[in-house]
């Protein structure tokens, strides 16, 4: 699992709110460093190639500043003086300690590894099975639900759900209500890639017990 690191009770020194998105600046006078936390009420939009405001999102947001400075999002720069913990990451700075996702690289396709299952979650857009390999936390996904790109929303594909269900009860002999019962359990996973360039994780199913 990618580490972060726990900055502790860092002082908000600048709010900077521009066309739905804040910058929180916090400062580490011990390192003399300046640590970024952004709140962004948009998307990024990938045919238009920038970020649109979203609805759901913005919500998300307002939730955020209630939780965290009990202020609007509007309100954030009376927040300003206050001290928070900060958890700093490679490529970010969160409020929160985010737990990162690793992605196996290319060269990594066709080999099989073993490892343990760490969590089974089910959010309503697939299954999802996390273990841990060399340190990092991974995940195979068994997706049911279809992203409707013009409306920026996940929808369940009751077909496709029914489906996924299915192979994971005759992979892992247990029906998705058990899920968690596969937590735990030693697991075979063979790094895998679909059209030449999208690498995945894929849970060998269990041996089938003798009848």
């Amino acid at each position: 699992m990618t580490q972060s690191e726990k900055l502790e009770q860092l002082e908000l020194v600048e709010v900077v709110i521009k066309e739905g998105k804040a910058t929180l600046q916090f400062i580490d006078m011990e390192r003399g460093e300046l640590r970024e936390v952004i709140f962004n009420k948009n998307v990024f939009d990938k045919e238009k190639n920038e970020f649109v405001p979203d609805a759901e999102k913005a919500a998300k947001v307002e939730e955020w500043c209630q939780e965290y400075f009990q202020l609007t999002f509007d309100d954030l720069s009376k927040a300003v003086g206050e001290k928070r913990d900060v958890y700093a990451y490679d490529k970010f700075n969160s409020l929160w300690e985010s737990e990162q996702i690793a992605k196996f690289d290319k060269d990594m396709v066709g080999q099989i590894i073993s490892s343990t299952v760490k969590d089974v979650t089910d959010d309503g857009i697939g299954v999802h099975i996390k273990f841990e390999h060399e340190g990092e936390a991974y995940q195979s996904n068994m997706t049911y639900s279809d992203y409707m790109e013009t409306m920026k929303k996940w929808f369940t594909n009751p077909q496709k759900q029914r489906k996924q269900y299915e192979k994971f009860e005759e992979k892992f002999g247990i029906s998705i209500d058990n899920k968690e019962e596969l937590i735990g359990k030693d697991i075979m996973v063979e790094v895998s890639s679909a059209f030449g360039k999208f690498v995945y994780a894929d849970i060998k199913p269990f041996p089938k017990k003798k009848k």
